[in-house]
């Protein structure tokens, strides 16, 4: 498997038990799209990423003739079905989403094919990306600079300019400066690399933030890793 980890895309009739498994995977830090049926199309060429799909035999959608469409466009794509009684044709892994706990089962599945990869959160941006600023105060002085990606965990970051030292020393109230949205962190800068002549900093969220940050956090995230998937 990705050892960066893998996308998951959940295609269900019913929008507010996709919407709400959805969620329950990104609280778990799964990066998942909720897809409506008339835009399945749009993954059917995704590599190493799982598909969960409604299998029921009672819906409109011709579910079948998307898979064995899939299954020419790319073998390796992992298929687990959601439905009732017997294991589709076709399908690699079958769940029955009437039986409790559902959302368990999936969670121990992706761990047991380390779908997460080897990041413990879902993040958006690249070491080449400006996505957002941030700034904070430090006994006199002012800083500011350019988040280059962001996790509910961390960012990584520049100073525009560079200080003369960082250290590692606890910050509290570092501003965020995310669109639509500001908001304060506690954390520390721990670590420091040099990338095409660029000295990058990671700061480490300290504490349990906000349910609202994280929340404003997440949905920033995964507006933009939709946009770039064109799943808007």
């Amino acid at each position: 498997m990705d050892y960066r980890g893998q996308q998951i895309f959940i295609i269900h009739p019913d929008n507010k038990f996709r919407d709400e498994l959805v969620q329950f995977l990104r609280n778990n830090e799964f990066e998942t799209f909720g897809v409506d049926e008339p835009n399945a199309t749009t993954i059917s060429n995704r590599r190493e990423s799982i598909l969960f799909l409604h299998s029921s035999e009672d819906e409109n959608w011709h579910w079948q003739s998307f898979v064995e469409q899939i299954r020419v466009d790319c073998p390796d794509q992992l298929i687990v079905a959601l439905g009732t009684g017997k294991k589709p044709e076709g399908i690699d892994i079958f769940f029955d989403y009437t039986e409790e706990d559902l959302g368990g089962r999936i969670i121990k599945y992706l761990d047991e094919i380390n779908a997460r990869g080897h990041r413990h959160f879902i993040r958006f941006g690249s070491q080449n990306a400006s996505i957002a600023t941030f700034d904070y105060q430090y006994e006199s002085m002012r800083y500011a600079g350019i988040i280059h990606d962001i996790s509910i965990a961390d960012i990584s970051c520049t100073f525009k300019p560079e200080p003369e030292t960082v250290g590692h020393m606890p910050i509290d109230d570092l501003y965020l400066n995310l669109p639509g949205f500001r908001t304060s962190i506690n954390g520390r800068f721990t670590t420091g690399r040099v990338v095409a002549g660029q000295k990058i900093h990671v700061f480490h969220f300290i504490g349990n933030i906000s349910d609202e940050c994280k929340n404003h956090i997440h949905d920033f995230i995964y507006s933009s890793l939709e946009l770039k998937l064109s799943l808007h």
